[in-house]
């Protein structure tokens, strides 16, 4: 992905770093390293506990600090960064979680960062579903707690995680349980890779629930289904944050490379306005995505309005893309079609930006629910 100090020297990084603090830093793995161990390489290096609190043994980041760290894991290991991203949001949102409740969730926290545990966040399932909190998996009470049954796909960190956070409705009640579930787990298993153009290292595949014992102590909140509570809220803020912030590492990597192939050409020209055009995109995305980060973290924004700008985050992410990749394309030329070159693999990583969800259908939506005080449903049909 180019030179680290380079890309530090250049003065469209003095623009594009500012506001992006970590104390994190990558160490380097080999260019020939699998997806999966790329993602455990990174993740003892000590970004695994980034957002776990310092009293339960992690880093005690919050969302902007564990942002700048997905940021510039993207701009190094797009696919690495796309997994851990999913881990990052699942414990961020654990974290805060504990900070909401100060309950029993401080154990499994303390139990993430004393084993280097990878955590996959498996709560995407064929066909979609309203919010973060709705699922078609179910789970039948029993006496030591839960069974689990159901299909989370796509799913990153699938082969490589030790803990998988999933979310299943109890079966007989309107209501959804968020837990962990040990990766090991009998009747849990790994079905095949997700055929994808990019992300290939991103460790995506099938998991498969048939009848999974859940302890009760793993359970960490069980509430209304398809009820927009303070849990969806979280989620939904420190997922299109950290999203955010991935997508702009990838995105700022490619400028990179379109930076020193005019600077080494000495081809200017046009090709200037264009570098521009692309700068202030990424300028204001990074921007929205750390003002969002910190009005949620001091309490300036709460409730539907922050759901309502994470929404419109996640939406404006989509849009950034497509407009930085029309102004990138006449000056970078070829090579962002050109098999095995660095710019074709991060055009086609970027493109991933758009298919999380929530989905692009419903996100102004949601917005225009939100500020005319209608009703928010995740719903496209709704």
């Amino acid at each position: 992905m180019g030179n680290r100090a380079e890309q530090e020297q250049a003065p469209h990084r003095e623009l594009l770093d500012a506001g992006w603090h970590t104390e994190w830093a990558p160490d380097g793995a080999p260019d020939d390293a699998s997806g999966p161990d790329r993602i455990r390489q990174v993740a003892a290096s000590g970004f695994a506990a980034l957002a776990i609190p310092r009293e339960f043994g992690g880093g005690g980041a919050g969302l902007v600090h564990v942002a700048s760290a997905q940021r510039a894991l993207g701009a190094l290991d797009p696919s690495t960064a796309i997994a851990l991203n999913m881990h990052s949001f699942t414990v961020g949102l654990m974290a805060d979680y504990w900070q909401r409740h100060r309950d029993t969730s401080w154990m499994l926290l303390e139990g993430i960062a004393g084993t280097g545990a990878l955590v996959a966040s498996a709560f995407a399932e064929p066909g979609g579903s309203p919010n973060f909190m709705s699922s078609r998996s179910v789970a039948v009470e029993t006496d030591k707690g839960y069974r689990v049954s159901g299909v989370k796909y796509p799913c990153s960190l699938a082969s490589t995680a030790t803990l998988v956070c999933l979310t299943a409705r109890v079966e007989g009640t309107d209501e959804t349980i968020l837990a962990l579930c040990p990766a090991a787990s009998p009747g849990l298993t790994v079905e095949g890779d997700w055929p994808s153009l990019g992300m290939t290292g991103s460790d995506t595949a099938k998991l498969v629930l048939q009848d999974v014992e859940l302890d009760d102590r793993l359970v960490f909140h069980r509430g209304p289904a398809d009820v927009i509570d303070d849990t969806v809220i979280s989620g939904m803020v420190w997922f299109s944050v950290l999203l955010g912030a991935t997508y702009h590492g990838v995105l700022s990597a490619l400028l990179d490379l379109a930076y020193r192939q005019v600077s080494a050409s000495g081809q200017y020209g046009p090709r200037v306005a264009l570098l521009g055009r692309a700068t202030r995109e990424l300028l204001t995305l990074g921007g929205a995505c750390r003002q969002l980060g910190r009005d949620f973290e001091d309490g300036a924004l709460a409730g539907r309005a922050a759901l309502a700008a994470a929404i419109a985050l996640r939406a404006t992410l989509s849009d950034v893309r497509d407009r930085v990749m029309s102004a990138l394309t006449p000056v970078i030329g070829s090579r962002l079609y050109t098999s095995g070159l660095p710019a074709a693999r991060l055009l086609v990583d970027s493109l991933a930006a758009h298919h999380h969800p929530p989905s692009l259908l419903v996100c102004d939506q949601v917005v225009g629910d939100h500020c005319t005080g209608r009703e928010i449903s995740f719903d496209p049909a709704g």
